[in-house]
Order: C-alpha cells, then structure tokens, then sequence
C-alpha cells in the first residue's frame, strides 16, 4: 500500500519543486521536474498498481491486495498485460466475496486479453469451471475444466482441485 502512496508524493514533490524552480528561474530550468512528474504520471496509467496487488494476493492478503487496486484509476488505459491481470486480480477478489457474477465476468476478460503463465490460465479457468458447476451448468464447467486442463499448471494445488471438479462433473 506504501508504494502507490509513496509514488503520489514523489509526483507531487517534482510537481511543486518544478512551480518553485519555474518561478524564481524560469521555465528553462524546470522543464526537467515537469518532465520527470509527466513520465512518472504516465507509468501508473500504463501499468497502475497490478502487480503489487497480484504480490498480495498471491501471498493471501486479497483486502489489501483490494485496496492496492484501488490505485489503478483507468483500468481501460493500463496495457495489455496489466489490464489482463488487473482483471484476474479483480475477478478473484471477487470470488472470494461471493460475487460469482462479476467474478466470472473478470475472470473472462482476463483470459481473451491473455494471462502470461499457465498457472495463471489454468487457475483462471479452474474458478471459471467451479462457478459453472455451482450454477449447474456442467457443459460449460467441462469446457472450462477441460481448457485448464490444457494449460498443464505446474501447481499441485492446481492439479488437485482440477482433479476434484473433474470427480464431481462425473458424478452429475
């Protein structure tokens, strides 16, 4: 939570450094704040605060994760990557407050924009299964169970509850 906090301060800091510069020097010698404020602004819009949430998450901390997430102000404007697992990040908070709609929603933005590691896919996949399973629509649990399948994760926990929905789907 720190680091988006912490990057706010250095902008406002080159912001305020640049206005006193400009005012007793000119503008010639504060072009570099102005500039070095712009680019810093600019890289929390291109890459906002998603991978200090998926830090958090991964580490089992999703209210904090939710609330370093809460940094990423235009979601639309992150790049591909980032707003992929801005969405995987979102989706599985979500899930974990039982809103399995919104969850699901998230979670299938994130695959077609294109998770970088199968663990990630397969993960995705997985919870997209289970939501299908709990709203009984096992054709589209299969299929989803079925596409984390074929992403091979290396994560035993993966593996076992793949394994455990796919006991479950031939039972019904």
């Amino acid at each position: 939570m720190l680091y988006p906090i912490l990057r706010y301060l250095v902008i406002a800091l080159f912001l305020i450094l640049g206005a006193l510069l400009h005012w007793q020097l000119g503008p010639g010698q504060a072009w570099y704040l102005y500039l070095a404020a712009m680019v810093l602004l600019a890289t929390h819009l291109l890459f906002g605060s998603v991978w200090q949430a998926f830090s958090l998450l991964r580490r089992g901390q999703p209210a904090r994760a939710e609330a370093v997430l809460r940094h990423t102000w235009a979601p639309g404007l992150l790049m591909r990557r980032n707003r992929a697992y801005y969405h995987f990040v979102k989706g599985m908070i979500l899930l974990q407050q039982k809103q399995l709609e919104a969850g699901a929603g998230h979670l299938e933005q994130a695959v077609r924009l294109g998770l970088q590691r199968p663990n990630d896919n397969a993960l995705a996949y997985l919870n997209l299964a289970h939501i299908a399973y709990v709203q009984k629509d096992y054709t589209r649990s299969r299929k989803a169970l079925e596409s984390a399948k074929s992403f091979q994760p290396g994560d035993l926990m993966i593996q076992d509850k793949l394994k455990e929905l796919e006991s479950a789907l031939a039972q019904n």
